[in-house]
């Protein structure tokens, strides 16, 4: 049990999640850096779920989810199953969030082709 001189110090910490929101709104290197990382990631883990989870922080910087769907024309319940993990985001929906935040998703050939 924590009392309540640990209590006052542990909430005197910024939530993890509020601060990097905030870097990321605010920083547009580190927001960089956090989608290179992502990307990189994805590159190794080829988990497509797992890449647009780490792109909801960067959403969240500047949007509630509501307000980024209809940006980007889908329905909210649409993204909201795709954070959670329950859906697999089909290449045009990824297309529009990586246009909704401002990035071109391009697709290219590693190999040629017999």
């Amino acid at each position: 049990m924590v009392n309540k001189k640990e209590k006052n110090i542990l909430d005197s910490f910024p939530k993890h999640q509020e601060y990097l929101k905030k870097h990321l709104k605010e920083d547009s290197d580190y927001a960089q850096m956090w989608l290179n990382s992502i990307l990189d990631d994805y590159s190794e883990t080829k988990d497509i779920n797992e890449l647009v989870y780490n792109l909801k922080p960067l959403i969240e910087a500047n949007y509630t989810i509501c307000e980024f769907a209809n940006i980007i024309g889908i329905h909210r319940i649409t993204l909201y199953k795709i954070f959670a993990k329950k859906m697999i985001p089909s290449i045009e929906v990824l297309y529009k969030i990586f246009k909704g935040l401002g990035y071109e998703l391009k697709l290219s050939a590693v190999k040629e082709l017999p």
